[in-house]
């Protein structure tokens, strides 16, 4: 389903009751409203009535967010240290060893920790 805001969301609905319920009428007094080729579709109106229905809410159920255990304090704290100790190793062989994948470590090293491997003229930059 398309993203519509609150208020468009609400805006549907009240047209589907007013309409007695009738998804085909509601679409027909969409267009003007949207547009005929922005309107919502007929499963959009559906399924936007089934939600609202079952938790009385106009907002979309809320999305887990995927957590970032890569670049967890500790990971970041554990990558400082592992660069205090030795600058020189090398991304894949500290990943092995910290156990962290080698794009989150590229990650805590540049954004985090603002080191970077090579400048432009190929030396060592910190």
């Amino acid at each position: 389903m398309v993203k519509y805001t609150n208020e468009q969301r609400l805006q549907i609905l009240k047209i589907y009751y007013r309409n007695l319920e009738s998804v085909a009428a509601t679409l027909r007094a969409l267009t003007p409203i949207f547009g005929r080729n922005s309107r919502p579709s007929r499963q959009a109106v559906t399924s936007l009535v089934k939600k609202f229905e079952s938790t009385y809410s106009l907002c979309d159920v809320a999305v887990p967010m995927r957590l970032r255990v890569g670049r967890s304090v500790e990971n970041i704290a554990a990558v400082e240290t592992s660069v205090a100790n030795d600058p020189n190793q090398s991304i894949p062989l500290r990943s092995q060893e910290l156990g962290i994948a080698k794009s989150t470590l590229w990650l805590i090293l540049g954004v985090r920790i603002l080191l970077y491997t090579y400048t432009r003229s190929g030396s060592l930059k910190n």
